[in-house]
């Protein structure tokens, strides 16, 4: 049996919209320090493999300070071997960062398309791997291939996508993995870590990105570790990520002053903690007059990492009086109405905050940033 960690989709160094410069920076320390603790954790634990299945960096922004510490910590723990397939945001080439930095002596860089095979005998262990060499991969490395030696535990890290067999990121179906004959299948590129599963006698995961950059990547985040032996695969997900973003709705169709609103999300916020970078969207229906400001309830929370409160509500309307309203408001509606009902949900937004910008207008309400 071998213990193994598996991360993936780090995305070092990736620019983060989100924040004002100095947050930016803050968590792109907090990235570092995850990785530092992840490295902390496999020596306490004892792996003697690493794996790091793509994405490790984002090619176009990784700093020489972020490339020096990726490579002093790999080699502060020299009794495990690291094993690095790139992705399509760090792909392999001769002006990449992989080509560029200078690596300790037990890590190992897939460097082509093609499937290579690294063996350690003292394990029992061969590991199998290929890298991105561009920014998109059409074909799977492994599909058809199977390892050259049965009796040893055998370990595939690739960067692939299992969402559809047409993708340009390395297309991985459920075949691919089920035929392949390795023991465990370490994958990277969806951002959501899925727990181990099997497919025939393979065991494969995606350990998700070990800190999350964005709303569009909720919750904790960490990387799978655990051991490995012919026919068993005792892997766990374990949190790294010192962050975690998250978004929650609230109906706020009963309310009708801002007080009552600022309750409302007090009460729905009351289990997050200052790790949590928070977007609240209010929904519903509001009633006639009724406006509020979302950056004055924002003003009203001071105990998480970041807050914001986006109004998602929608302008109360009398559809059958508006239809026949002769007034500029009922032309108004009726220019949105097929919009409103789209089946595109970006214009249905457009048509929603148009609807609401133009009815506060109309009863001589100030505009406010939706």
């Amino acid at each position: 049996m071998v213990k193994i960690i598996h991360c993936a989709d780090v995305h070092f160094d990736s620019p983060f919209a989100l924040n004002d410069p100095r947050n930016a920076d803050l968590r792109r320390m907090e990235f570092r320090s995850a990785f530092t603790s992840l490295i902390m954790y496999a020596k306490e634990f004892g792996a003697k493999i690493f794996l790091i299945a793509g994405d490790l960096f984002d090619d176009d922004y990784i700093s020489k300070d972020t490339a020096n510490l990726i490579s002093r910590e790999i080699a502060s723990y020299p009794d495990c071997r690291f094993f690095i397939s790139p992705g399509e945001c760090d792909p392999y080439h001769s002006k990449s960062a992989y080509k560029q930095m200078k690596w300790p002596e037990n890590a190992h860089i897939f460097k082509s398309n093609d499937l290579t095979k690294i063996e350690i005998p003292e394990l029992n262990v061969d590991v199998y791997g290929y890298a991105f060499t561009d920014n998109t991969l059409h074909v799977n490395p492994f599909s058809n291939k199977k390892p050259q030696n049965q009796d040893r535990i055998n370990i595939l890290v690739g960067h692939g996508d299992v969402s559809s067999p047409d993708s340009q990121f390395c297309p991985v179906t459920g075949n691919d993995i089920g035929r392949s004959g390795f023991d465990y299948i370490a994958l990277g590129h969806i951002h959501l870590g899925n727990g181990v599963k099997k497919v025939g006698e393979t065991y494969f995961s995606y350990p998700g990105c070990l800190e999350g950059r964005g709303f569009h990547e909720p919750g904790y985040r960490g990387a799978m570790c655990g051991e490995i032996e012919k026919g068993v695969c005792d892997l766990k997900a374990v949190k790294f990520s010192k962050r975690r973003y998250e978004t929650i709705q609230i109906d706020i169709s009963q309310h009708v002053t801002e007080t009552q609103i600022i309750e409302a999300v007090r009460l729905a916020t009351a289990n997050f903690r200052d790790d949590t970078a928070l977007k609240v969207e209010l929904t519903g229906v509001l009633r006639p007059g009724f406006v509020f400001s979302p950056n004055s309830i924002e003003e009203k929370f001071t105990g998480f990492n970041f807050i914001q409160v986006k109004n998602k509500t929608t302008p109360y309307i009398d559809a059958n009086t508006l239809r026949y309203d002769k007034t500029v408001k009922g032309i108004f509606f009726r220019k949105l109405e097929g919009r409103l009902n789209s089946q595109d949900a970006k214009e249905r937004e457009e048509a929603r905050l148009a609807l609401q910008y133009g009815f506060n207008a109309f009863i001589g309400l100030n505009s406010i940033d939706f």
